[in-house]
């Protein structure tokens, strides 16, 4: 287990976490911001990530994703091209958890118990506590609202 003290660890944690999953990646954080999440290698390693086998699957929850449709056009982009593999949806109003997460596969957990604070912790293995965080994700999931990869709108 690795201790996260700096937004430039927390970072280096994700894509350990992206880099090592075979199957799924799920994030689950108030806005990604302090994740640099339309950095171009964020954008890289989960393009790679959904490029890879079948059956992989990204999934992204936030508390509110107005920062992403703001400040993520690479991340919408890559939503918008990989909607087969990728999805990000906002967590309803009710029971939001106070630590943000990352989950790779059954076992590597990335935990911030303050969602709004960058400390934290990485590990690789940690099969208990990945699978406590997946039960919490699928709650929070099946109640959460799917983000448009696109927006109507008129032309000009």
């Amino acid at each position: 287990m690795s201790r996260i003290a700096s937004p430039s660890a927390l970072q280096a944690a994700l894509d350990a976490l992206i880099a090592a999953a075979r199957r799924r990646v799920r994030l689950y954080d108030t806005s990604l911001r302090d994740y640099a999440p339309d950095s171009r290698t964020r954008i890289a390693a989960l393009r790679d990530f959904c490029l890879g086998d079948t059956g992989r699957h990204v999934e992204i929850l936030v508390d509110d994703a107005a920062w992403i449709e703001a400040h993520c056009p690479r991340l919408m982009a890559l939503l918008a091209d990989f909607s087969h593999c990728l999805a990000i949806r906002t967590a309803g109003e009710a029971d939001r958890p106070q630590a943000g997460f990352a989950l790779g596969d059954g076992d590597s957990v990335l935990v911030r118990p303050d969602k709004f604070a960058i400390a934290g912790t990485f590990s690789p293995a940690d099969g208990a506590r990945a699978a406590q965080l997946h039960q919490q994700f699928d709650a929070l999931w099946q109640r959460a609202t799917p983000l448009a990869a696109t927006r109507l709108g008129l032309g000009a």
